[in-house]
């Protein structure tokens, strides 16, 4: 008699939530309480993620624009830029998480890499991007949106912002006043830095698009055409698992690249903030479960209500176990709280979902 109260609960709660327009609104008959759970996903945390992504991209290329500018270089403004810089890449962790889509496309190479290069292999481009740096201010070619646009992926994206920001070429010194130095002495240097930022900006806005608008230009957005089970219908080399599925694999893909790779010493390691980045993944990640103010029918609720409040509570205890090792900055203690979320992506949370990920695990490296 409970399951099937609880069962019918969710029934009218599914009917609730497509009747009333708002995320789920475009909805086919049919798609079950998972589906609604997964469309409430995307667009309360992914779309957002991605957007505020797009935004932070914006900023930051907006505060270079201004420090570059007649006697805006200072300690003081490059000390601003450099905390845009981090609140970007913060930002950019709460959507890495969702690896698929938009930030994977159909590129050879997919667009994320263009973002982040190491997360395609966990490999540290830092002395690349260094030695290209110094190429570039040692030349005298032009120097235009085409210099980055035909670059490849090791060679722009955060990485190279965060070399232009927190050190100097000449000897790599990150005293802010040998780096405000070199770009008043150096005008290639803000060329540079404007050209990094405009070609992330490119990248990231097609993301964002792809999210919102127009996925590989079909004039309907990923979100639409996954929610709606039509991404096979209008792309041969797209697949056809549901988004919950999707969204699943690409979380736990994230925590196996957590465990594997030494990312609190590779990244971010000229700001010094891969601590702070992590932690806006592992606080995505509860919202992921928990829902927004705005969702009605999170994963944890599914969860609960599928008798499987053992493993919800499983779940907040691994991502406080993973909160505690970043705030001891303690990479043993991270690594090992990301390999136990990456099991519980794997099993405690298909099992309570009821769902089959039917596939062998790996971050295919």
């Amino acid at each position: 008699m409970i399951k099937f109260l609880i069962s019918s609960l969710l029934m009218v709660t599914s009917l609730l939530l497509i009747s009333c327009g708002g995320s789920s609104s475009s909805l086919s008959n049919g798609n079950n309480e998972l589906n609604i759970a997964a469309a409430e996903v995307i667009d309360n945390t992914i779309i957002p993620a991605a957007n505020r992504f797009q935004q932070q991209v914006e900023n930051l290329v907006a505060e270079s624009n201004n420090f570059c500018s007649s006697g805006n270089m200072t300690d003081e403004n490059l000390t601003n830029l450099q905390e845009h810089w981090v609140t970007t890449n913060m930002a950019w962790f709460q959507l890495l998480p969702y690896r698929f889509g938009p930030l994977v496309n159909s590129e050879l190479l997919p667009t994320y890499t263009f973002i982040d290069s190491y997360r395609l292999r966990g490999t540290d481009y830092i002395s690349t991007v260094r030695i290209n740096i110094d190429s570039q201010l040692a030349d005298n070619s032009e120097i235009n949106a085409a210099t980055f646009s035909n670059l490849s992926f090791k060679y722009v994206g955060l990485l190279a912002l965060e070399v232009v920001l927190f050190e100097d070429a000449e000897n790599q010194s990150d005293n802010n006043t040998d780096i405000v130095n070199e770009y008043q002495t150096n005008p290639r240097k803000c060329q540079l830095l404007s050209g990094y930022g405009n070609e992330l900006l490119r990248r990231v806005e097609m993301v964002q698009l792809g999210w919102t608008t127009n996925y590989r230009g079909s004039n309907k957005s990923y979100r639409e055409l996954v929610i709606n089970n039509q991404l096979e219908a209008n792309f041969d080399d797209e697949t056809g698992e549901s988004a919950i599925k999707k969204i699943t694999v690409s979380v736990q893909e994230y925590y196996d690249y957590l465990g594997l790779r030494n990312v609190t010493l590779d990244v971010a390691q000229l700001s010094g903030t891969i601590w702070q980045a992590i932690a806006a993944s592992a606080d995505n990640t509860s919202e992921l479960l928990s829902g927004t103010d705005s969702t009605e029918l999170s994963l944890n609720r599914i969860m609960n209500n599928n008798r499987f409040e053992q493993s919800v509570g499983l779940l907040q205890e691994n991502i406080q176990t993973l909160h505690t090792s970043l705030d001891e900055k303690n990479t043993v203690d991270m690594v090992a709280a990301a390999k136990s979320l990456d099991g519980n992506f794997k099993r405690e949370l298909p099992e309570a979902l009821n769902i089959n990920l039917g596939i062998n695990f790996s971050d295919g490296d």
